[in-house]
């Protein structure tokens, strides 16, 4: 498990405990985010969202640049995530919307 991963998943975990961590993680992300160890890029927006048994909340992927360049094999593995790459060789993030990602996962790279 990455250190990234492992940190998302020790949040989830805190918050389940925890209401007023979880109050402040859904009021303000990147504040906790950083508290566990996943710094967010300056101009980088996180909207936090919970899951119940009532509504899931499914999360469509940005299109990818030059999208029209992809063959079907590239679209449907850019699919399996959320990228958001800054100009001139920034900062990528990654949040993982595959159901076996367990916890979810943010990585900054």
């Amino acid at each position: 498990m990455t250190e990234e991963r492992k940190s998302m998943t020790d949040l989830f975990a805190a918050c389940w405990k925890d209401d007023a961590l979880k109050a402040r993680f859904m009021s303000d992300p990147k504040a906790v985010l950083a508290e566990y160890g996943v710094p967010i890029p300056d101009g980088m927006d996180i909207n936090v969202v919970e899951n119940n048994d009532n509504c899931v909340h499914i999360t469509m992927p940005a299109k990818p640049p030059m999208a029209e360049n992809l063959s079907d094999t590239d679209l449907s593995a850019a699919a399996g995530g959320i990228t958001a790459v800054g100009c001139g060789g920034g900062t990528l993030l990654t949040l993982c919307t595959d159901p076996s990602c367990a916890g979810g996962d943010a990585k900054v790279r």
